[in-house]
This record gives C-alpha cells, structure tokens and sequence, in this order.
C-alpha cells in the first residue's frame, strides 16, 4: 500500500474529508445556480406582472398660454404634426 493510499484511510478512519473530495467543491455551485435560477424567475415574474406604465406616454391637457410675441399658441394646434417641447422660465414677466 502506497503513502497516498494509507493517508486517506487513515482520514476517512479519523472521519476527515479528503482535500480533493469532489461534493465539498460543487455544493457551493448548486446553491449559487439555485440562487441564480430563483432572482431570473422572480425577475420574469415581476416583468410579466408589469404593465408599463412607469414610462407609458400619457396625452398632455389641452391648454392655451400666451407666447413671448403676445399671441395665443394652444397645444391642439400642433396635435399629429409636430412634437412639442415646452420651456417655462421662471420669472419671466
């Protein structure tokens, strides 16, 4: 009986895990696959239950406010031709 061979009876006898024992190196692996499978099923879950509405575009209110130039410019007269963009200063006036 080789050295290699009478040192892992005498661990396995004293009830010693070997330093190559393959279940101590791959447990550590399941439970992070384990951990990893459950965040991507809770992240499907929670994309599915979303409804967007975080970012959904809302239609704007339709109003009418006096321009620099003093004439009345409403949001209706822009609807389906342009983007608008709307700049307010403050204390301007």
């Amino acid at each position: 009986m080789g050295r290699s061979a009478r040192r892992k009876r005498e661990q396995g006898e004293k009830g010693m895990k070997g330093s190559n024992d393959r279940s101590l190196r791959r447990r550590p692996r399941k439970w992070i696959v384990a951990a990893v499978l459950l965040l991507a099923l809770i992240g499907a879950i929670a994309v599915w239950k979303w409804n967007g509405t975080l970012w959904a575009y809302k239609a704007a209110p339709s109003f009418t406010l006096q321009a620099s130039n003093g004439r009345l410019i409403s949001l209706r007269d822009y609807l389906g031709k342009q983007e608008v963009v709307i700049i307010f200063y403050m204390g301007a006036g």
